[in-house]
């Protein structure tokens, strides 16, 4: 189905990925949905955590043509507590509802034992239903509501914090 490995800025960052970086209906629900990215930019940010210690960006890619088709993200990763956020994003919306987000994340959760992290989390809009279903497909419970955190078309609207403890 999917597989993971780090991003190589030369031969994965293209026109695609841009397209992707800068379409509103891929980031409505995130910070970078205000951001204007260019190839640049993106070949930057993959760079530095490709050398990072404290956040792991893997492309998420199909097996059977290895096409690009998102990312994940592990980290901020807090060392001393052993717990790390998430972060992800399919970026061809045709590909949306799939299946691809939740498997990528059971993935991460791999990833994150390698590292001894013990406690995922992520942060998402309330009205960001799709993350909501791939964490909870995955185990991860709600923990917190951070009371209108964002704003989001002109409306404010909270933040919920979803977490699993992994062994």
């Amino acid at each position: 189905m999917i597989f993971l490995r780090k991003i190589d800025p030369k031969r994965d960052v293209g026109k695609e990925y841009l397209k992707w970086m800068n379409n509103y209906e891929v980031f409505k629900y995130t910070e970078q949905k205000n951001t204007k990215h260019s190839l640049s930019d993106i070949r930057k940010f993959v760079k530095q955590k490709n050398i990072s210690k404290n956040e792991f960006l893997y492309g998420i890619f199909l097996k059977n043509s290895k096409s690009h088709i998102g990312n994940i993200k592990l980290g901020p990763n807090n060392y001393i507590h052993k717990s790390a956020y998430i972060s992800y994003f399919i970026g061809d919306k045709k590909l949306w509802n799939k299946g691809y987000t939740t498997k990528a994340i059971k993935l991460i959760i791999g990833v994150a034992k390698t590292k001894k992290i013990k406690k995922l989390k992520a942060g998402i809009y309330e009205i960001n239903r799709g993350s909501e279903k791939v964490l909870t497909r995955n185990g991860f419970k709600k923990e917190g509501i951070l009371k209108s955190e964002v704003q989001f078309k002109d409306k404010r609207y909270n933040v919920y914090i979803f977490g699993k403890l992994i062994v």
